[in-house]
């Protein structure tokens, strides 16, 4: 419904001195009723929209939250982020960052009866128009251009690499798949975590062989917004390869802590979250080992001195923290101050490194030297870490990546981070097409765009099962056999479309530099 004289009557979209002006007023009638004025089906042409209902849905789809949630959205440190980001494109009616009258707009847009809709806060934006920077949006579009030529100019080297690699390379001896269940029965058993650092306990799902003899603990750390059992099918799959597996929660940045969030009953993620999600890791460990020492039911033999993490997202931050890396400050607040500055950056995970800059002046070690190995999928790492902080890991790591990944870009934030590590057993695997959801389960049935999610993600878990076996069998069970795994003649055994995958265990910034100036 438009207010009149309430906000913005009008966006002016200007270049240089040149501008035109779109009505606020025929946008919302055309969100309502369908019907565009010959300025606005003149726009439609120039940018190729040939489907109005997806627009008017665009304009008029309520965000799905609550006023009192988004209100805590706008003034944490992401939230100021991404304003001043989005202020340089939407300014103000006297040409000023519209990061403040954003703000306003969404928190009055917030309160409508219909709900924070993209046409609400149009409405709401305060002053008598919203001016639109042309030439800064031409210019943010190149460096988009540019960035996505250099990323892809990265990744066609990589594949060529392999592609090299697969020629000189005799024919290869079949090797047993490793995508297959193990001879172990293993049990699900579900524990409350009482953990001294939170303020409730939170589930833990534990995967348990019978065996015997003491066996490797394997821990699995979720990413931001997902569930514990997102890798349930992991956790299963290396049970009955004789792991003991833990799928916790870390509380506030689990989907059901979103869900909280969203509904009005919890605060938002607060940058502690990159120092509890580590120490969950570790204080699950003590306690998992003291109940194996008190309690006569405790069904599990488990090795806590011989222990693997395996992280996605989030996750992979935090296997990579109790892995030893290390927190800079340095490049974190280097690197923020240029995100804000810069016109574009197509990496989201930026905005969530950036919050971590108060946890880094405080500690900047997580590191638990129980952890033997560790897998970090999709992870964000090159602000938070930098090239100081992973090159402190000294235990062997495997970085996960997905080509087609635009949360944790894979170039960004896992291909030149594998460059930084210094541990001589380190391995970078690609997933082409993989996206950062290719290899996650989502029991609570969310629903994303599927161009986001990919190819049927089922498809991929046999390769993480393989991988995730092979590298913990080698590396934390000592079977050196195991090895001939981790290499790309067993990866092509696997492959079968739509995915592929490539292995590297060498990488070096110059290999990137010269893949970039080769073309």
């Amino acid at each position: 419904m438009t207010r009149p004289g309430w906000g913005a009557e009008e966006i002016v979209i200007y270049y240089g001195s040149a501008e035109t002006a779109v009505e606020v007023a025929d946008l919302s009638r055309f969100a309502q009723v369908g019907e565009a004025t010959p300025v606005l089906a003149l726009y439609g042409r120039l940018l190729q929209l040939e489907n109005g209902e997806q627009v008017r849905e665009l304009l008029t789809t309520p965000l799905d939250a609550t006023p009192w949630s988004v209100e805590q959205i706008i003034d944490s440190p992401t939230g100021n982020l991404l304003f001043k980001r989005v202020g340089r494109v939407l300014k103000t009616e006297t040409n000023e960052n519209g990061d403040q009258a954003l703000k306003q707009a969404v928190r009055q847009a917030a309160n409508h009866p219909e709900g924070l809709t993209l046409l609400g806060l149009l409405e709401e934006f305060p002053g008598q128009s919203i001016r639109v920077d042309l030439k800064f949006s031409v210019d943010l579009l190149n460096d988009v251009l540019s960035i996505v030529v250099e990323d892809q100019q990265i990744l066609t080297w990589i594949q060529q690499q392999k592609s090299q690699d697969e020629s000189a390379s005799d024919s290869p001896i079949p090797l047993p798949d490793l995508s297959g269940f193990g001879r172990f029965p293993w049990q699900e058993l579900t524990w409350s975590f009482q953990n001294p650092r939170r303020d409730r306990p939170s589930p833990v799902y534990l995967y348990l062989p019978q065996t015997d003899y003491p066996v490797p603990l394997i821990i699995i750390s979720h990413g931001l917004g997902s569930d514990p059992k997102t890798f349930a099918y992991l956790a299963q799959h290396l049970a009955s390869h004789g792991y003991a597996v833990a799928l916790p929660e870390h509380i506030e940045t689990s989907a059901n802590g979103f869900e909280r969030f969203f509904d009005g009953f919890d605060n938002p993620p607060d940058p502690s979250a990159f120092a509890n999600r580590p120490r969950d890791i570790t204080d699950l460990i003590n306690q998992l080992e003291q109940r194996s020492r008190t309690d006569p039911a405790f069904p599990g033999k488990i090795d806590f001195q011989n222990v693997g993490v395996v992280g996605q997202s989030f996750g992979g931050y935090t296997a990579l923290a109790v892995a030893g890396a290390g927190l800079n400050l340095s490049t974190l607040t280097q690197g923020c101050r240029n995100f804000i500055n810069r016109r574009i950056s197509l990496n989201l995970s930026t905005l969530l490194q950036c919050q971590a800059i108060d946890i880094a002046r405080e500690q900047t070690n997580f590191r638990d030297p129980r952890v033997k190995g560790a897998i970090a999928i999709n992870p964000l790492a090159s602000l938070v870490f930098g090239e100081t902080g992973l090159g402190q890991i000294q235990i062997p790591v495997m970085i996960i990546s997905g080509t087609n990944d635009y949360v944790t870009p894979a170039v960004t934030e896992q291909i030149l981070p594998f460059t930084w590590l210094k541990t001589l057993e380190k391995y970078l695997v690609l997933v082409e097409p993989g996206t950062h959801f290719s290899l996650l389960d989502e029991p609570r049935g969310r629903t994303f765009p599927p161009e986001l999610i990919g190819p049927d993600p089922t498809l991929a878990y046999p390769y993480l099962q393989a991988i995730a076996l092979a590298f913990f069998d080698l590396h934390l069970l000592n079977r050196s056999a195991a090895a001939a795994y981790l290499t790309p003649t067993y990866l092509d055994q696997l492959d079968e479309p739509p995915f592929s995958l490539s292995i590297l265990r060498q990488l070096t910034a110059a290999e990137i530099r010269q893949a970039i100036q080769s073309r």
